[in-house]
């Protein structure tokens, strides 16, 4: 069994059954498989085989879930690429993946240039003027290829505090296996709808909406083309939507919209969060629509899933993040990776068939992260007596805006340098709409006004817009240092708690 050979068995289980719907267009299971033959058979003769990998970088449209399982099928990598990071940022990853082939489209072909000057790859543009068409080859026989459980499948791309990209290689086994577990703990079968409104680029979107809820159930993925309050609430009501996974923010939002207490929302029935954490303000109000939002726990590197709850214990144990999946391992260790008793805070270590198989072509940091199959997920958390975990910190410098994960250390480096700037940080603060967002705290006395023209103007040419800070303070005494002399974050983040009054606005315009 693989994820392609799953396809084929809806296919023929049942062909008629819808797969995708897209902005009124549904493709049934059928037509799906049918048109995946044929971009496998265009992806063949552009020179893929097993082993090779093909990046996407669109936004969400049809043929990105086609070009996901056309790649599939051939036993090549699938390299989802975020259509959101700049020509600099998408470099490195295009680099260390060498795909043979991207498939874009025109809006993103400019931010390829940096690669295209020192990579050699083909590139196959979707939409108007695009000859995305001349991968589609009707004729010939579907093209198969021998592919196991333990083959490669995708290549995730995941920051780390040194803020450079790593690559999560997960394979058919780990990125089936958390959607088969899921489907059975909640009973989710081909008769859900699981609406995916977020870039489909994402992890949570192509690996945990698209293979684990729409292809190991052979249900249906409502692809949306972007996020609408208005519209996500309608399309749930007009398509019966039955799943969805998303980040508090999201569902905050549809929380706050005004339609949101006459809709309609009865038909779902897994309404899943992650990422932070999920107040009980919200668990009311989606209580009261009847709806069990349910907080869970997981990362690229263990295939997007680790633990998850029952409706039932939604407010029961508010602030927790569920358990272990079905037949994964979880526990808290010290820094040694000694096991620590139940109620002591520790890393969250995680076992599974789930976990990654590696960092691709990283095999130091591999052997640092997979200790004796125990995944260092980096995460600091607890469990009680009922084997309920709850995440406390990141022992990563991370921050999470919007539900993605923004490494500081990736913005510090393309900010280093700025004229003026004898030293600066970026920590994470609250922010009503995103969740949290970057901000800068830096040692600077004169030429305030110039230090930040320069900052937006390498933000605007370095960095995606969800990585530019929204805020910089200036600081007329250096920068806390720990011991060994780093600059203390957990000391910066005591210090601004929130936003300061004296804060000024970075990128209030442009993002």
């Amino acid at each position: 069994m693989n994820i392609a050979e799953l396809v084929r068995y809806w296919a023929k289980w049942r062909p008629g059954h819808t797969a995708i719907i897209h902005d009124g267009t549904r493709l049934s299971w059928g037509d799906f498989d049918a048109r995946t033959d044929a971009i496998a058979r265009g992806l063949r003769r552009a020179g893929v085989g097993k082993g090779d990998r093909v990046g996407l970088l669109m936004s969400n449209r049809i043929e990105a879930p086609l070009v996901t399982v056309a790649t599939l099928k051939l036993g090549a990598i699938f390299v989802p690429l975020n259509y959101r990071l700049t020509g600099p940022e998408l470099l490195p990853l295009v680099e260390d993946a060498e795909c043979r082939v991207i498939v874009t489209e025109a809006a993103c072909l400019g931010q390829l240039d940096p690669a295209r000057a020192t990579c050699d790859f083909q590139v196959f543009a979707a939409g108007s003027g695009g000859d995305f068409d001349t991968l589609v080859v009707a004729e010939g026989p579907p093209p198969t290829e021998a592919v196991t459980l333990s083959d490669p499948a995708f290549i995730c791309y995941t920051s780390g505090t040194t803020g450079r990209q790593k690559g999560a290689l997960l394979t058919h086994g780990s990125t089936l296996y958390p959607g088969i577990a899921k489907n059975v703990a909640e009973g989710l079968t081909w008769r859900d709808a699981i609406m995916v409104a977020v870039p489909f680029v994402f992890t949570g979107a192509v690996v945990s909406c698209f293979v684990q809820l729409t292809i190991a159930a052979g249900g249906t993925m409502v692809l949306e083309s972007n996020f609408d309050v208005d519209r996500y609430l309608d399309t749930i009501e007009r398509h019966g939507v039955s799943a969805a996974t998303t980040v508090p923010v999201i569902w905050e939002r549809l929380m706050r919209s005004p339609d949101f207490g006459a809709a309609d929302l009865s038909s779902m029935k897994s309404a899943a969060s992650g990422g932070a954490p999920v107040s009980i303000d919200l668990i009311n109000a989606y209580k009261e629509k009847g709806i069990s939002l349910i907080q869970c726990y997981g990362l690229t590197e263990a295939s997007g899933l680790v633990a998850t709850m029952h409706g039932e214990d939604a407010l029961r144990r508010i602030g927790w993040a569920g358990r272990a999946l079905p037949g994964t391992e979880v526990q808290i260790a010290d820094e040694a990776g000694a096991t620590l008793p139940l109620g002591e805070v520790g890393e969250i270590l995680v076992k599974g068939p789930h976990v990654m198989r590696e960092y691709w072509r990283k095999p130091d940091i591999t052997a640092e992260t997979i200790v004796d199959g125990w995944l260092r997920t980096g995460d600091l958390g607890m469990m009680d007596e009922e084997g309920f975990i709850k995440i406390m910190d990141r022992s990563k410098d991370m921050l999470i805006s919007g539900g993605i994960n923004v490494y500081p250390a990736e913005i510090e480096r393309a900010l280093a340098g700025v004229e003026g700037v004898a030293e600066l940080a970026v920590i994470g603060v609250p922010d009503p709409d995103w969740g949290e967002v970057p901000m800068i705290v830096a040692c600077a006395q004169d030429g305030r006004e110039r230090v930040m023209a320069e900052i937006e103007a390498v933000g605007e040419r370095e960095l995606a817009k969800f990585k530019r800070p929204k805020h910089i303070v200036f600081s007329a005494e250096p920068l806390p240092r720990t011991l060994s002399g780093k600059v203390s974050k957990p000391a910066l983040r005591a210090a601004y708690p929130a936003v300061p009054d004296d804060a000024a606005r970075l990128f209030a315009v442009k993002a």
